[in-house]
Formats: C-alpha cells, sequence, structure tokens
C-alpha cells in the first residue's frame, strides 16, 4: 500500500482539479441536504435571514432550469443534464493534455455545477417524494426577488462566465500574435526583394 501512494504524483493529481470537481458536488449535495432536513422540520415556507432586506437562506424546490423554464418538464431537464455532464467529462478526458491549468479548474467548475443539479434532477423524488432541484440562496434587491439558487447553479453561472471571458482574452491574445508574425513576414519579404532589386 505505502509502495502504491508513492507512485502516485499528487502534484499532477492536484493539477487535474478531479477533486475540485468531487468537493463543490459535496458540498452542493451536503448543504442541500441540510435544508431538506430544515424543511421537514419546519415546513417548505420559512426564510432564515442573514442581512435583513437582501440576503435570506430560503428553501425552495425548482422543477424547472433557471427562472423556472421547462418547469413541467423535469424529466427531460435530467436528461438534458446527464447528456451534458457526460459530454464535457469526455471533452475533459479527451482534451487533458492540451488544456491548462486554469482550462482545468474552470472545466471542474462546470461540470461539478451541471452534476450537483443532475443529482436532484435524477434522484430527489424518488429520496424525498418531491420533484425538483433544491434552491436555497435567496437576495432582495428592494421589491425584486432574484430568483433563489443553490451553489451548483453559482458554479455552473460562474465557470461558464470566467471561461467565456478566458476564451476571449486568448483569441485576442492570439490575434495579435498573428497580426506582428504576419507584419514581421510581410517586413522581412519586403527588405528581401529590396535587396533583390539593389542587386539587378
Amino acid at each position: 500500500m505505502i509502495n502504491y501512494f508513492k507512485k502516485i504524483d499528487f502534484k499532477k493529481v492536484f493539477l487535474s482539479f478531479y477533486w475540485l470537481l468531487i468537493a463543490l458536488v459535496l458540498l452542493d449535495q451536503g448543504l442541500k441536504i441540510l435544508f431538506l432536513n430544515l424543511e421537514a422540520n419546519y415546513g417548505p415556507y420559512y426564510d432564515v435571514t442573514v442581512i435583513p432586506n437582501f440576503f435570506y437562506f430560503s428553501y425552495h424546490r425548482n422543477t424547472g432550469a433557471a427562472w423556472s423554464i421547462f418547469e413541467d418538464y423535469p424529466f427531460i431537464l435530467a436528461i438534458i443534464s446527464f447528456v451534458a455532464v457526460s459530454a464535457m467529462l469526455a471533452y475533459r478526458v479527451i482534451k487533458r493534455k492540451k488544456l491548462t491549468t486554469l482550462h482545468k479548474a474552470l472545466w471542474a467548475v462546470i461540470i461539478a455545477g451541471t452534476a450537483g443539479n443532475l443529482i436532484d434532477r435524477a434522484f430527489y423524488q424518488l429520496l424525498t417524494g418531491t420533484p425538483g432541484v433544491v434552491d436555497f440562496i435567496h437576495f432582495r434587491f428592494g421589491t425584486y426577488d432574484f430568483p433563489i439558487f443553490n451553489i451548483a447553479d453559482m458554479c455552473l453561472v460562474l465557470g461558464m462566465i470566467s471561461l467565456m471571458v478566458l476564451t476571449f482574452i486568448e483569441d485576442n491574445k492570439q490575434g495579435k500574435e498573428a497580426a506582428k508574425s504576419n507584419q514581421k513576414t510581410e517586413t522581412i519579404e519586403a527588405t528581401n526583394e529590396e535587396k533583390t532589386n539593389d542587386k539587378n
């Protein structure tokens, strides 16, 4: 057993960020289980005030996606979530040697977010008798109630936004480098052409 652990490249394991994926799913599910227990003890309608008129913990079951879209089709959403998780995991494994460390971290966050809500949609009706994703993070801005969400939603949204920003920055950088390379090539070609003309 000791020899087995000696063979493990812990730095490689850490930089793969699979541990982050698992940790975020466990955090998401742990908090959801906590609020399911609160619901069992205090009923489905309660708020825990963290910051008055701004931040609350509010138990809510959402049978749809963001802003309750497709709320009448939870089974379809479960299938979509399963396909999405499978596709992202396959991409992550196939591209593992080409992805940067930051890309690996962001994909771990995104996959964790999708997987967290997939677990709710696929199993929570069987386990609790009530369908829907467990949401509990609630912000109020004056008279506006922002849709209640959970850790998985945060991971998915923040991960996707960060990935898009990173991709934009990298594409912009590559575009500038390509432009400089083309300009350098054109300069060299022009110089060589001038030298040829001078010889003639």
